[in-house]
């Protein structure tokens, strides 16, 4: 019940900072992740990508996608509210071949996009309230990633993205349920 509450907490606070942050903050700030991660091996190398649609405050990948949009595969994730898990879905349009889902959040329209298998990803760009220097993750609380990413089997990677006052030293986890990613990128660090 602890870990629940301080959970809680943090959330709420993260939150309320990322939803305070000014339109051009997002941008220069998410310039600054998308040129970390961009210049990784592992992005490099990685032909198919499974990332996000980004909800208010969250780093902004779209740019970085568009930028390499022809040299990859994107990919994202469709909520499965009843069977509560993540489908993925190859998407061909950025602008066009999403519509709005649970909690809000954009996401591949199944009519317009293609199903693809875990197993053909090689990276997947994470979202988060925070993550800490151990490289756990704390979400939103639906646990829908920390569901998906048991799935994830090298040698693909699992890449958090944040924001540096997401990245914290320790994050209150609960395992076995909470996963962890294999590295976070912030504005100025790596972990």
């Amino acid at each position: 019940m602890v870990i629940k509450k301080e959970k809680s907490e943090l959330r709420q606070r993260l939150l309320e900072k990322l939803l305070s942050l000014t339109k051009e903050e997002i941008k220069r700030r998410s310039e600054n992740v998308n040129e970390k991660l961009s210049q990784l091996p592992i992005y490099k190398s990685a032909k198919a990508i499974m990332a996000y649609y980004p909800l208010g405050g969250e780093v902004d990948i779209k740019e970085m996608m568009r930028k390499d949009w022809s040299a990859k595969r994107w990919c994202f994730p469709v909520m499965e509210l009843e069977q509560n898990h993540l489908r993925i879905f190859e998407v061909n349009n950025l602008d066009e071949d999403f519509v709005k889902g649970p909690f809000g959040v954009m996401q591949p329209d199944p009519q317009k996009t293609k199903e693809v298998d875990v197993k053909e990803i090689d990276l997947v760009i994470v979202p988060g309230l925070a993550f800490d220097r151990q490289r756990n993750r704390l979400g939103r609380g639906a646990g829908f990633y920390d569901r998906f990413l048991k799935n994830i089997r090298p040698p693909a990677k699992k890449a958090g993205v944040a924001f540096d006052f997401q990245v914290l030293l320790n994050l209150p986890i609960h395992l076995p349920f909470d996963e962890k990613v294999d590295i976070v990128v912030s504005e100025h660090f790596l972990v």
